[in-house]
């Protein structure tokens, strides 16, 4: 069987559901146990406020892995999984873990960190070492540094942002807009790139507010965007601060509308903000409602395995290791630098969540979803490409 077949009936096995079994064949077994295995690590938030977007990630990684694993591994060598804590978007955290995982676990390759503001101090390690890296993060910046060993397997908000724009322009028809971004290197690189694609369409906007993660009274923000007569607000942030500055605009009975970052149309936006969220667009990868076969094939496997359906964070990590076990099985030898080779060689390949076609700068993305949440749910308004 070739490397290309044999790949292909993993995934259709992972898909209908012959992970539950957690075997392969007894010869793929004994094969695979009397090679050594291929160290792979996995950057996470595991403790603290993001923890659950690590625990989705950790599951959508380990259920590709054991269907990879039960199917004979790669070239008879299973894959075993390091995790790292790197706290969401702490720094200094991402640095220890990424450490950890290269120097003590002697990865060949990572997932993760997902966060922008963890991802970016973490990439000199990653080219020091010569060890790939795949993320979500999808603050403009991280493919910004001409580093050869990231590869992003999100869509770039500099992508996002101006197909955001574009929508919200001709579709919404907003005329005076407001923006507002969490102050870290993701909302800040992510808001740069909403107003350089409001600037290409001659707009500038009429009012500008920024928050911390830990930000709990949007109220300044909120009365701020009241008295510049926005029709909108674009906002560049994370789940929690959200959820938050829908919910208390709905209290004060804020008449602008709301459109944003992938985190408005996400399950923890979307719980936290509660009946506030309708209305809320967003451009965004992933919604699990999604008609597409291989997304409800998807859901199908993962339910009957976690017992709840698939989000974001499982689905692109999901993808993420299927697309590194690809990699690793079309490489020379298992190392840093030809799995490197392996992943920028990608193009046309089909995950649950896209298709990824390797560019220059390391982005394996290239189409996103318009939403808008309905009834507590989002609903896909368009599909755009750059």
């Amino acid at each position: 069987m070739s490397k290309s077949t044999r790949w292909k009936a993993w995934v259709l096995a992972g898909l209908v559901g012959s992970l539950t079994a957690g075997c392969g064949s007894a010869a793929g077994n004994s094969s695979a146990a009397s090679k050594p295995p291929i160290n792979v690590g996995v950057s996470a938030p595991l403790t603290g406020q993001f923890a659950q977007d690590g625990a989705w990630m950790k599951n959508g990684i380990t259920l590709a892995v054991k269907n990879i694993n039960a199917h004979g591994g790669i070239d008879g060598r299973k894959i075993q999984l390091f995790f790292e804590d790197d706290q969401g978007p702490n720094p200094t955290a991402a640095v220890n873990a990424v450490n950890a995982l290269i120097t003590q676990d002697h990865v060949v390759a990572v997932i993760g960190p997902h966060f922008t503001p963890a991802m970016l101090p973490a990439e000199t390690i990653f080219a020091k070492y010569q060890v790939p890296a795949l993320t979500g993060a999808t603050g403009p910046v991280i493919t910004q540094q001409g580093n050869p060993w990231i590869f992003r397997i999100r869509l770039d908000d500099a992508i996002g942002a101006k197909l955001l724009v574009n929508y919200v322009l001709d579709h919404l028809h907003w005329k005076r807009i407001g923006l507002d971004y969490v102050n870290t290197s993701f909302g800040q690189s992510g808001i740069q790139a909403v107003k350089e694609a409001l600037a290409a369409r001659g707009v500038q906007p009429v009012a500008v507010q920024d928050h911390l993660d830990t930000t709990k009274d949007f109220t300044p923000q909120i009365l701020a965007f009241e008295q510049a007569h926005v029709d909108g607000i674009i906002v560049w942030t994370d789940d929690q601060p959200g959820g938050l500055l829908a919910k208390q605009m709905a209290t004060l009975g804020a008449k602008f509308g709301l459109a944003g970052s992938t985190t408005f149309s996400q399950p923890p936006f979307l719980t936290l903000a509660g009946s506030a969220a309708n209305g809320a667009v967003a451009i965004t990868d992933f919604v699990q409602n999604n008609p597409s076969p291989a997304i409800q094939a998807w859901d199908k496997q993962y339910r009957a395995v976690y017992g709840y359906d698939p989000e974001l964070y499982a689905s692109t990590y999901y993808d993420a290791a299927n697309l590194l076990a690809y990699a690793m099985e079309h490489a020379r030898k298992i190392d840093g630098p030809d799995i490197q080779k392996a992943l920028a060689a990608i193009s046309g390949y089909k995950g649950v969540m896209t298709t990824y076609t390797y560019s220059s700068n390391g982005d394996m993305v290239h189409a996103g979803l318009i939403t808008k949440v309905e009834n507590g749910q989002p609903v896909i308004l368009a599909r755009v490409q750059e």
